[in-house]
């Protein structure tokens, strides 16, 4: 494998920060019930939703406003020095950079070739949905860039992980 050319990207769920303004919180929560009872929002809440959902992505994290983020990134190096293959993180929710702004970094810094990992082992439904309906329209859009989801991982696969780890509880290992 060509580590010049090939790059990881670690993907996360993403969080809302907890010091938040929680009035601002509390109407984006409010339109995005909305949106997911399948109600219509009028153009102005749908730019209100916009504007708030922005403000979240851009807000400044830290371990007190979002822990998550920040294991999200310890996790992220410790794979790169292990791998030593170049690591990257996305997120799927509520913090920058989007699996898509980060895959279009990628091809831009020059690589050919991303590896899609998550955090989650076992991804809901319509987190596999999301994912996919973004690499359909990155492959169209670039169609040299490739791109090796392991996102969905077999059950198999993670049953041996976790029985293998309580093999070693129980061993004490």
């Amino acid at each position: 494998m060509d580590n010049n050319k090939t790059s990881l990207l670690l993907i996360g769920e993403g969080g809302i920060p907890k010091d938040f303004p929680k009035n601002e919180l509390s109407k984006f929560l409010n339109l995005k019930s909305k949106i997911e009872s399948n109600l219509e929002l009028s153009d102005e809440e749908n730019i209100i939703f916009e504007n708030i959902s922005n403000e979240i992505k851009k807000w400044k994290r830290n371990f007190r406003n979002d822990e998550y983020y920040h294991s999200i990134i310890d996790l992220k190096n410790l794979i790169y020095i292990k791998s030593k293959i170049k690591t990257y993180i996305a997120f799927l929710d509520y913090c920058e950079p989007d699996i898509y702004q980060a895959i279009e970094n990628l091809i831009n810094i020059g690589y050919k070739k991303v590896i899609l990992i998550t955090s989650d082992l076992i991804l809901s439904k319509e987190n596999e949905s999301k994912i996919d309906d973004i690499l359909n329209f990155i492959n169209i859009k670039y169609r040299d860039f490739e791109i090796v989801n392991l996102c969905k991982l077999d059950y198999n696969i993670i049953s041996d992980f976790f029985v293998n780890l309580v093999n070693g509880a129980v061993d004490g290992k």
